[in-house]
């Protein structure tokens, strides 16, 4: 069985109730550790006599740790719990919590005394750990003293608080295989359909290349057709597009760069890279850049291509024809500049209830698909998520006078004085 840490199978503050009642309950001290050894709560009852005293000394501390130690090794040998006097002459405890055969903590502790104790020997215990043997002598007589009767009515009652905790432990383990299991059957397909998914869309890429090549050069009623077939071909590979992306938003992989841009060439580089796989479809498309945006800035400029991509794409899909105007405002925001992009479409009407429903979509702020007009859509998840993920929002409005209109803003560096690389 692989090792885990008893931490995971029990939450260590489930660990330190029950420790301290326990503890409470007896009178006896206790803590639990790892299957190391190493202590994952906080002692509980603890006395001045060994935590101040014994363990403060270095030879004190070494037959501490040593008697932690065999006790240990007693209950992992037997499996069950081990009572014994420690160098000491205290009756400590020590009891295996286990998953299966395995060991994966201790539920140790004691520090009382069970008979009288011989002080001539006490003071040659405390000369040899080179402690103080009257406030050895004072210190010790002031721990707990238990009858062995209660000791070993104690030792029963840890006995089934550890069989519980043993229990806790291995269902908890069950359920952490069963999630790894679920977690790399979902990964593996989540790789299968990526992998596919990056082959269809190479395919297509391809495909749309040469069909583009054979419309340009047929000159017949058959080319209408082949343009209708290509434009068809153009959104499934948007969708096979989306879908590559979604999956890798989903798996968390989603990495952003930031270099100089010029955000005037960069819309107008957009507009004729989305027009020039998809067309317009009768849109006359329109880029406004205010006045007072700066010339360069410093951002993403290839993540800001891609969700202005998807924008423009599901308005130019939507309706045919109307004005398609995009524009570009700033405005300062402490030390960076909050770049304000919208585009409007004026053909594209959507209810109240459409709006409320991607209203609530981008406030959900989840990754998953939303339908669209009655078709699956991956596209507003992946523009809600980009721009969360860069510090920015998303939003769709009404257009007054008619139409909707979809503003990502999102806080940009203002580079002065030109650029040395970008777009």
């Amino acid at each position: 069985m692989e090792k885990i840490d008893l931490q995971e199978l029990i939450d260590v503050n489930i660990l330190q109730k029950i420790q301290d009642g326990f503890s409470a309950y007896t009178g006896m001290a206790a803590l639990i550790t790892d299957a190391d050894g190493v202590p994952v709560t906080k002692g509980s009852g603890f006395t001045k006599f060994c935590k101040e005293l014994v363990r403060k000394s270095e030879a004190g501390g070494r037959r501490c740790e040593a008697c932690d130690r065999d006790g240990a090794f007693k209950a992992l040998r037997s499996g069950e719990i081990s009572v014994y006097q420690c160098h000491a002459g205290l009756t400590d405890y020590a009891a295996p919590i286990m998953v299966e055969d395995k060991v994966i903590g201790s539920f140790i502790g004691g520090q009382v005394r069970t008979s009288e104790l011989d002080m001539v020997q006490m003071r040659e215990k405390a000369w040899d750990m080179g402690i103080d043997p009257e406030v050895y002598v004072k210190t010790i007589q002031e721990t707990n003293y238990l009858a062995w009767e209660d000791v070993e009515k104690a030792a029963v009652f840890l006995a089934r608080i550890t069989e519980a905790l043993s229990a806790i432990a291995y269902h908890s383990y069950l359920a952490i295989q069963e999630y790894r299991k679920a977690e790399r059957a979902a990964r593996s397909q989540s790789d299968f359909v990526m992998n596919l998914s990056l082959h269809m869309k190479q395919n297509m890429e391809a495909w749309m290349e040469h069909a583009g090549d054979l419309v340009e050069q047929v000159d017949s009623p058959a080319a209408d057709n082949m343009r209708t077939l290509l434009k068809q071909g153009t959104e499934v590979y948007s969708m096979v597009e989306d879908a590559v992306e979604y999956i890798k938003m989903s798996d968390g992989k989603v990495e952003l760069s930031e270099d100089n841009y010029r955000i005037r060439t960069l819309l107008q580089e957009i507009v004729e890279n989305v027009t020039s796989y998809y067309g317009n479809n009768d849109k006359q498309i329109m880029v406004q850049v205010d006045e007072k945006v700066p010339e360069f800035m410093l951002g993403d400029a290839g993540r800001i291509g891609q969700i202005l991509s998807k924008l423009l794409f599901n308005c130019i899909s939507s309706a045919s024809g109307g004005e398609l105007i995009i524009r570009a405002n700033s405005r300062k925001a402490s030390y960076a500049v909050m770049l304000s992009i919208s585009v409007e479409d004026a053909s594209m009407k959507l209810s109240s209830v459409q709006l409320d429903k991607v209203r609530e979509y981008i406030k959900s702020g989840s990754v998953q698909e939303m339908e669209w007009e009655g078709r699956p859509e991956l596209g507003f998840s992946i523009v809600s998520f980009l721009t969360r993920h860069m510090s920015g929002k998303f939003e769709v409005n009404e257009k007054p006078g008619g139409g909707t209109v979809f503003t990502i803003s999102l806080p940009q560096l203002e580079v002065k004085g030109g650029m040395a690389h970008g777009i």
